[in-house]
């Protein structure tokens, strides 16, 4: 009877001692300052994504024409040239040479011309009194013929020299050529983005020994699957992903080639405001989907953690774990941990505290 009746005491202090507890009011911190929104699925762009190139869209390799060892290099790189400026000289000593061995072949030929001249104008003179003398009967037949040979051999020497002559100088010319070869000049206006001599080194016929790019015109340059040749087209809207920021642009050419080792096509997109050879992130639209997506603003991050802060029908905060897709712009997509349909702080989440609650 004493064992029941104590029995019955606790419980009954137990149950009082519950009663108190539930009924205190939990004390919360308020939270103001903040932006609550619901959050639907809606039609969301699917993304294609790859790395693209920033290349110049004038980009000019400066090879050498000749061999020889450089004599001269005045530019480096990263320097802004002009066109027609002089980059570097190579030695050209054996081309002198020639030049000289031309000019006295174009001199030897000029004398030539001079005597088979003189000579054709003698025989021509000599040709006209003997046909003057043929027509009054004077000479025979066969000494009319004999000078006509002399004039015609005459007439055929001269022109022979004068073709000679126009070799020799052809020759010369072309020596001027390889001559004019010695002084590297820059083929546009830009900035040598690459040096592949140095100086002293030998130049060898064909081989590039700077790159000079123009700066105020780049533009990306993307490798694409095959698989999206139907789907890419020019004017497609693109994201690029440069400094932590999606800069919206549009593919402005389309190489439909298949390369058969990468099984990709190249696209260029307009782009401004990046640097030559750097890398970028290239998002293209190619379907639509089903999303849920939350802006960028709204996502929090707790060291390795990524969440939002929810909220619920009675105005408590709570920071919610959620698993993050692609980026569509300004927002995020949501793959899991969050339903269609919650609120959550989209604004001043800075001010937000788990367990708070919003007046």
């Amino acid at each position: 009877m004493k064992k029941a009746t104590l029995t019955i005491i606790l419980l009954g202090l137990f149950t009082s001692g519950c009663t108190s507890h539930n009924d205190k009011e939990i004390q919360r911190p308020f939270v103001a300052g903040v932006e609550v929104k619901t959050v639907a699925t809606s039609l969301a762009d699917d993304f294609y994504e790859t790395s693209a190139t920033v290349k110049s869209k004038t980009n000019s390799v400066v090879s050498s024409m000749i061999m020889g060892r450089v004599t001269s290099l005045r530019v480096k790189e990263g320097e802004r040239v002009s066109k027609g400026q002089l980059l570097l000289t190579i030695d050209s000593r054996d081309t002198a040479q020639r030049a000289i061995g031309a000019q006295a072949g174009v001199n030897e030929a000029s004398k030539g011309v001079e005597a088979a001249a003189q000579n054709s104008a003698l025989v021509n003179k000599t040709y006209e009194r003997y046909r003057n003398l043929y027509n009054e009967k004077v000479i025979t037949r066969q000494e009319f013929d004999t000078i006509t040979t002399q004039k015609n051999v005459a007439d055929i020497e001269y022109q022979r020299a004068i073709q000679g002559v126009n070799r020799a100088k052809a020759g010369l010319g072309e020596v001027s050529v390889y001559q004019s070869y010695a002084r590297v000049t820059a083929p546009i206006s830009g900035i040598v983005t690459q040096k592949n001599i140095d100086l002293g080194s030998t130049a060898l016929q064909g081989q590039p020994l700077l790159t000079v790019e123009t700066p105020s015109s780049l533009e990306l340059t993307a490798n694409i699957n095959e698989s999206l040749l139907q789907k890419v087209k020019t004017g497609t809207p693109v994201y690029v992903e440069s400094n932590g920021k999606n800069i919206s642009s549009k593919i402005t050419t389309v190489i439909p080639i298949i390369d058969p080792m990468t099984r990709t096509f190249k696209v260029k997109i307009a782009l401004s405001g990046v640097s030559s050879g750097q890398y970028l992130k290239v998002k293209i639209p190619v379907a639509k989907k089903e999303a849920l997506l939350v802006p960028s603003a709204a996502i929090v991050q707790k060291g390795e953690l990524t969440g939002v802060y929810t909220v619920d029908d009675k105005n408590i905060i709570s920071y919610r774990l959620i698993r993050i897709g692609k980026t569509n712009g300004n927002k995020v997509e949501v793959l899991s941990g969050l339903n269609n349909g919650e609120k959550i702080i989209t604004s001043g989440v800075d001010n937000a505290v788990d367990g708070g609650e919003i007046r």
